[in-house]
C-alpha cells in the first residue's frame, strides 16, 4: 500500500503540461472558395492563441498583393488589403508562431469573382453557396485535413488527469478494503 501511495504522490508531484500545437481551424475566405462579393479582409482562425510577429502574404496570379495591415487578435490573424482586390486567383501564405512556440506555416487558395457580371445573378450565387457547404464539411485541403485529425485526438492533459483520478480512486478503495 505504501508503494502505491508513493507512486501516486510521485505522479502528482511532477507538473503535467502538455499543450497541443495551434492549427488553422477556419478562414475567411475558406480554401477553394469562390468569393462573389467585395473582400475587405482575410481572416485566419487558429485553434489556440498566436504570437505577435505572425504574418501573412498574398499573391494574385503570382503577383504580390500588399496588405495595409496584418493584425494578431488572440487566435486570429487578420490582413486588410491595401487596395480593392481585382478578380482573379489568390493564394494566401501564412507564417505564424503559436503561443507554445511552435511555428505554423501554410497556404490557402481562393477565387475572387466580384465583377459586374456576378452582382445581378442572385439565384446562382445562392446555389453556389449551398454547393460549397458540403465541400467545406469534407475538408478537401491538406491543411484542413490535419486540423480535423488534430481535433479528433484526445487532449493529453485530460487523459493524464483522468488517469490520475482513477489512481486516486483505486488507492482509496484499496485503503478502505484493508481496514
Amino acid at each position: 500500500m505504501k508503494k502505491t501511495m508513493i507512486l501516486l504522490s510521485a505522479l502528482l508531484a511532477f507538473p503535467i503540461s502538455a499543450q497541443a500545437h495551434s492549427v488553422l481551424e477556419a478562414s475567411t475566405p475558406s480554401e477553394g472558395e469562390v468569393v462573389t462579393e467585395e473582400l475587405v479582409a482575410i481572416a485566419l482562425d487558429f485553434s489556440a492563441g498566436i504570437e505577435q510577429g505572425s504574418n501573412m502574404t498574398m499573391t494574385m496570379d503570382g503577383t504580390a498583393v500588399d496588405f495595409s495591415e496584418v493584425a494578431v487578435m488572440e487566435d486570429q490573424l487578420v490582413g486588410t488589403p491595401a487596395e480593392e482586390l481585382e478578380d482573379g486567383s489568390y493564394v494566401v501564405e501564412y507564417d505564424v508562431l503559436s503561443e507554445d512556440g511552435h511555428p505554423i506555416q501554410g497556404s490557402l487558395a481562393f477565387e475572387l469573382q466580384a465583377g459586374a457580371e456576378a452582382a445581378p445573378q442572385e439565384e446562382p450565387a445562392e446555389e453556389a453557396e449551398q454547393a460549397a457547404a458540403p465541400e467545406t464539411a469534407q475538408d478537401d485541403g491538406a491543411g484542413l485535413e490535419q486540423t480535423a485529425a488534430d481535433t479528433r485526438a484526445p487532449n493529453p492533459t485530460l487523459v493524464i488527469a483522468g488517469f490520475a483520478v482513477l489512481l486516486i480512486i483505486a488507492a482509496f478503495v484499496l485503503m478502505r478494503r484493508k481496514r
